[in-house]
């Protein structure tokens, strides 16, 4: 498309007279250089609803209405114009060391709103480090800073100027054009060897031996520039290569990436960096390696062949791009066993685009499984929009959809896909209709099984840290108690000693219960804080053992220290006891 000024962009092409359907796409600019091209409905932030888009031709030429980009064609729009000119203005504060969001605010000054530095406040986007603001100003050449609210913290130079003269975004900046310092090495390796298994990639139908095997690494900033090298099979599923005299930063580690050429096209892995806890999305897509073990004139080797859903070493897996070739009818399944875990643990399932959240498993079975997204034929609005589309929601009856066994918290629904859809497929669940099943941009992508025409997935795989009561692995719970049968009622309430002790990081201990009860196992930091829940639900008369992790509530690994684990079981019996994590 060419740029009209602004944010604003067209296309004129001929069509013969018809239905259509379109989607528009977009580049995004990476922190590192690189670029990510995404679909409207992927792109970071955007809050896309409804399918398609839909356009009748007819003999004469038309104007379509403004589309907005990321919003869909259900959506409302990213905002509503002004009479005047507006302008979003963004800035990105990472890199001003002395800024404490807590306690200051970014504010912009300039000939947009009279160069006056504390009336002019920006709003920070979420918990990142972009703030931004839309101004209405008047049509001219413009020149403005950020300031902290006064003359004497405000940016050194003046921007601009810039000719305004319809609405527009201002590319963001860093405060003061102080980026992250660019790559340093500390060292140079003689060899680093990256090793990788494609067996799950083919085993999941996304991958065929012949197919050209890519790995892009430096991402940001942990090269130069991003870089490129081909793998090479050298027996089975394994893939390998050596780069030579490769410089790294033994403080910033490196990012890295895998791809799948298949007729001269590129596909990116679907990969999550579940440990990831910075601002960057595109980061978090990402292969991480700390490098530890790296000297300079060294040699160092990266294994990739974990056969797993959630370990940073595991195997890459690919969407299968292929059409499935005939007109197919799917059978979706969804076990909802990891949402109920979560729940008893103590957790709750927020709905990060409306208000139904979940606290209690009984209303996984009251409010019901609708599943959203590309594979249903697009995304509907979420909350009682979804929860009232028939064709979107699941069933586990025993009889309808393909479902094959009544309460047995694996719920379906099927579509039936033309013979030009893709194998691999998008989509994601929710409890009543709500975004509830995980984070924006955190979808399931997975292939069709051609061979039974069937896609089956587990309710939160798409994020394991958050469901850290159940085992994605195993999928079996992970944060639970496991009753030990031994044909004998204990004759009173009892509570062990942790084994091991200390422990790193998992450890167990059991306890006995001579009648049945409401019981709560928590753990507790020396302040007395709960900072993990194992258990909270009924539990029958009998010995049982209790497992916990090392993590806390939203499931990320607590420090080494004191920690207090409780057996609560009301008014029966109530006990404390002292572990030590060591790491």
């Amino acid at each position: 498309m060419t740029s009209d000024g602004g944010d604003y962009w067209s296309l004129t092409v001929a069509l013969d007279a018809g239905d259509y359907e379109y989607k528009y796409g977009a580049q995004i600019l990476n922190l590192d250089g690189t670029t990510t091209d995404y679909w409207e409905n992927d792109i970071p932030g955007a809050n896309y609803q409804g399918g398609n888009r839909l356009l009748t031709v007819s003999t004469d030429d038309i104007t379509i209405d403004l589309d907005y980009l990321g919003s869909g064609p259900d959506g409302s729009g990213s905002y509503t114009p002004t009479d005047g000119i507006d302008v979003l203005f963004r800035v990105n504060m990472s890199e001003h060391t002395d800024f404490d969001p807590a306690t200051q605010i970014v504010y912009i000054a300039g000939s947009v709103q009279g160069w006056d530095p504390g009336s002019s406040p920006l709003t920070r986007e979420g918990t990142s480090d972009y703030w931004s603001a839309a101004l209405t100003v008047e049509a001219g050449a413009h020149e403005w800073k950020f300031t902290l609210g006064d003359w004497p913290s405000n940016e050194s130079n003046n921007r601009g100027p810039v000719t305004i003269s319809q609405d527009t975004t201002i590319q963001w900046v860093y405060w003061n054009d102080q980026g992250p310092l660019p790559f340093t090495p500390t060292g140079t390796l003689a060899e680093f060897t990256l090793s990788t298994s494609v067996a799950d990639a083919v085993a999941g139908n996304g991958f065929e031996l012949g197919d050209t095997l890519l790995v892009k690494y430096g991402y940001g900033g942990t090269q130069t520039v991003a870089m490129e090298d081909t793998l090479t099979n050298s027996i089975g599923n394994l893939y390998s290569v050596t780069i030579a005299s490769m410089p790294f930063d033994a403080v910033t580690g490196l990012y890295y990436q895998y791809y799948k050429v298949k007729n001269g096209v590129q596909y990116r892995e679907i990969y999550f960096n579940f440990a990831y806890t910075g601002d960057d999305q595109t980061l978090a897509e990402r292969r991480f390696t700390a490098l530890n073990g790296a000297t300079d004139g060294g040699s160092l080797t990266l294994e990739d062949n974990i056969s797993s859903n959630v370990d940073e070493r595991r195997m890459p897996v690919f969407r299968n791009t292929a059409v499935i070739g005939t007109e197919t009818t799917v059978t979706y399944s969804v076990d909802v066993r990891p949402a109920y875990y979560q729940i008893l643990s103590g957790d709750a399932l927020t709905d990060i685009q409306g208000d139904i959240d979940i606290s209690t498993i009984d209303q996984i079975a009251s409010l019901g499984i609708s599943m959203n997204g590309p594979a249903t034929g697009g995304w509907v609005t979420w909350g009682a929009t979804l929860a009232g589309t028939a064709t979107n929601t699941m069933h586990d009856d025993g009889t309808t959809a393909g479902d094959v066994l009544a309460g047995d918290s694996i719920y379906t629904v099927q579509f039936t896909h033309a013979a030009d859809a893709t194998i691999g497929q998008e989509f994601k669940f929710g409890i009543g209709g709500g975004d509830n099943e995980s984070g924006y941009g955190l979808n399931h992508i997975e292939n069709i099984d051609i061979t039974n025409a069937s896609v089956a997935s587990y309710w939160g795989s798409i994020n394991p840290n958050k469901y850290d009561a159940w085992d994605f692995d195993t999928n079996t719970p992970s944060l639970a108690i496991d009753e030990n049968h031994n044909g004998l009622t204990p004759k009173r309430f009892s509570l062990s000693d942790n084994y091991p002790n200390p422990f790193n990081p998992t450890t167990s201990f059991s306890f006995t219960l001579p009648q049945g009860a409401d019981v709560s196992i928590n753990i507790y930091n020396l302040l007395g804080e709960k900072v993990a829940s194992v258990y909270n639900d009924y539990a029958k008369p009998g010995t049982y053992t209790a497992t916990w992790d090392g993590k806390d509530i939203n499931g990320a690994n607590l420090p080494s220290g004191l920690y207090i684990y409780e057996l609560d079981a009301g008014v029966y019996f109530k006990q404390t006891k002292k572990m030590t994590l060591l790491k």
